[in-house]
């Protein structure tokens, strides 16, 4: 319980309907083994790059010029989904966090990906698929764990993982509460806090209890495949 009152607290003053997802987001990346020279493309605000640097030896946030986001942290201003600015085998690892879905030509960018990873090499990547449309107009697609493996194959990536990062009741709940934001006005916002903090305390005990289809209704996956050697 110590851990979920910490996560509120880091949640505060961003928005508390949904510090889960973030949660979620940080602890799957937690977990990838970071090496090497990362590449992150589409870094945003770069909020993981903390986290890449305590196994990795070198972090390069690349981003385009049109981000919605503060660039302080942009190393490399580029559009993902024209040939980036790298050499071939440039790079170790190769991480893309919730972009994706942003991109226009994805299949290409995974050609790029492909080709600036030194051989052997690691693509990590966490990609919406039951979530609402963002950062309009820059939205373009969702992808099933089948899309993703096609794309993936199709650009000379093998030993890939794609796991689902949570079940339909989280699921569900983040996209209540999500929805529900458009009522928190005034004081009507002391209401709604502590319905969205309870409702992402029991969403993952509801999965753990009644595991439905968790693999199909997920917010998003998480996807590690490696560049042939």
């Amino acid at each position: 319980m110590n851990k979920w009152w910490a996560d509120w607290g880091i949640a505060r003053g961003i928005e508390r309907h949904n510090f889960l997802i973030l949660r979620i987001a940080r602890k799957r990346i937690e977990s990838f083994p970071f090496h090497g020279r990362v590449v992150d493309l589409g870094c945003g605000k770069a909020p993981y790059k903390d986290i890449v640097l305590r196994t990795a030896d070198e972090y390069i946030g690349v981003d385009w010029k049109n981000s919605m986001h503060d660039q302080s942290n942009v190393d490399v201003l580029a559009d993902l989904s024209q040939p980036l600015p790298f050499d071939n085998a440039y790079a170790d690892t190769a991480t893309s966090f919730f972009v994706l879905e942003h991109l226009t030509e994805p299949d290409f960018f995974l050609s790029e990906c492909s080709r600036i990873l030194r051989p052997g090499g690691w693509l990590y990547m966490l990609v919406p698929f039951l979530w609402h449309i963002h950062e309009e107009p820059y939205d373009f697609y969702r992808y099933t764990h089948y899309g993703l493996r096609y794309l993936l194959e199709k650009n000379g990536f093998s030993e890939i993982i794609i796991e689902a990062q949570t079940g339909f009741w989280q699921t569900w709940w983040l996209s209540f509460n999500y929805h529900t934001t458009r009522f928190a006005c005034g004081p009507l916002k002391y209401f709604w806090y502590p319905v969205w903090w309870l409702t992402q305390i029991i969403a993952p005990v509801m999965d753990k209890i009644n595991p439905v289809h968790n693999h199909t209704h997920t917010t998003h996956y998480a996807v590690q495949a490696r560049k042939a050697r």
